[in-house]
């Protein structure tokens, strides 16, 4: 399951970005929005002996390249020590992958005073990217949100396997999130619930409609990445996830 998955986050990443393949690594860009860390970054595919070879070859490889940050993904834990190793020290951040059954769906509850609809309409998506901004500009900044929601919704018109979901309370939109569906695993990303209607059973409806539109397309499992300073964290336990495995990213600041 966990190869599925792993192959799933590729199949997403290149919805947005550019690559490059090695034999230790694979290289994402998006010429459109370069600021983006998780649409420019390095994928270290196994761990290896000469693990922090391939991340000071990349180090210099950014700084050649004039770029600001350098972020490296890998789906196996590290060593916190062998980074003291480096010459520039990085963020460490640690991220779960988070594992459901579709027809799971049949065990959640969720408040049912809402209505979630497909982003299909000019309207909706409208409101999808209002959401979007007013959830993430905070801690992005009001520019960046724009920008990165606008970048998203070129993918969303261009009729891929990754869609945008609006839940509304009292034909108020309050929330969205992504869904892509492949031939046996769905992906559930970029989940927003506006603060104030946090906690009230919103954010469970969702994840009950949208494993119970996978498994109507014969989609039988489903997961999500979370971190562990993700407020809806325990939401998703109480749902049914199980963690299956992690990933682990090393932030760099050129």
């Amino acid at each position: 399951m966990k190869t599925q998955i792993i192959n799933a986050e590729l199949t997403y990443t290149k919805l947005f970005s550019q690559s490059y393949e090695e034999e230790n690594l694979i290289r994402f860009w998006d010429d459109e929005i370069p600021d983006m860390y998780t649409h420019n970054f390095t994928l270290v595919k196994n761990y290896s002996e000469n693990l922090m070879e391939i991340i000071s070859d990349e180090l210099t490889l950014r700084k050649e390249q004039n770029k600001s940050f350098l972020r490296i993904e890998m789906n196996f834990d590290i060593n916190e020590k062998i980074l003291g190793e480096l010459h520039v020290k990085p963020e460490l951040t640690i991220y779960d992958y988070m594992y459901i059954k579709t027809d799971r769906f049949r065990n959640i509850g969720g408040n049912s005073d809402c209505v979630i609809k497909q982003a299909s309409s000019d309207e909706v998506i409208l409101d999808g990217r209002t959401i979007d901004v007013l959830a993430n500009e905070d801690s992005m900044g009001q520019d960046f949100a724009r920008r990165r929601i606008d970048r998203k919704l070129k993918v969303y018109e261009m009729n891929q396997p990754l869609d945008l979901y609006v839940c509304y309370h009292k034909d108020i939109p309050i929330g969205n999130c992504e869904l892509m569906t492949l031939e046996n695993i769905a992906k559930i990303e970029d989940f927003d619930i506006l603060k104030e209607y946090q906690r009230r059973g919103f954010g469970s409806k969702v994840i009950k409609y949208l494993l119970q539109r996978a498994e109507k397309q014969n989609v039988k499992h489903a997961y999500l990445i979370t971190d562990s300073s993700d407020t809806a964290k325990e939401m998703y336990k109480k749902c049914g996830f199980e963690k299956i495995g992690v990933k682990t990213e090393l932030q760099f600041q050129l």
